[in-house]
C-alpha cells in the first residue's frame, strides 16, 4: 500500500503548492495535475478561503465514483472474511 500512496503524496501540491512547482519543473506540474490527490489537497486549500475549485471536485467526485464502482464490482462475497476464516459454507 504504501508503493502507491507515499509517490501519490508527493507528487500532489500537498507539500508545495502548484504554482511553486510549475515553476520549478513543468513536467512536474503535469504530473501533479493528473494525481487525484492533488485535487482533494486543492478542494482542502479552497475550502480554508471559502471558496471551490470546481475542477478540483469534478475531478475528486469523478474519482470516487469510478473508486467505489469499481470496488463494488470487484467485490466477491464468496472470497470474504467468513469464508477465509473457515466459517463460511463455501
Amino acid at each position: 500500500m504504501n508503493f502507491v500512496i507515499f509517490p501519490m503524496f508527493f507528487a500532489s501540491s500537498a507539500l508545495y503548492p502548484l504554482w511553486r512547482i510549475q515553476e520549478a519543473s513543468p513536467l512536474l506540474y503535469y504530473i501533479c495535475l493528473a494525481n487525484p490527490f492533488t485535487h482533494a489537497v486543492e478542494l482542502i486549500r479552497f475550502s480554508l478561503y471559502a471558496r471551490i475549485s470546481w475542477l478540483s471536485l469534478l475531478v475528486v467526485a469523478t474519482c470516487t465514483v469510478a473508486f467505489l464502482t469499481g470496488a463494488i464490482l470487484a467485490y466477491d462475497p464468496a472470497r470474504g472474511f467468513l469464508a477465509r476464516r473457515g466459517g463460511g459454507n463455501t
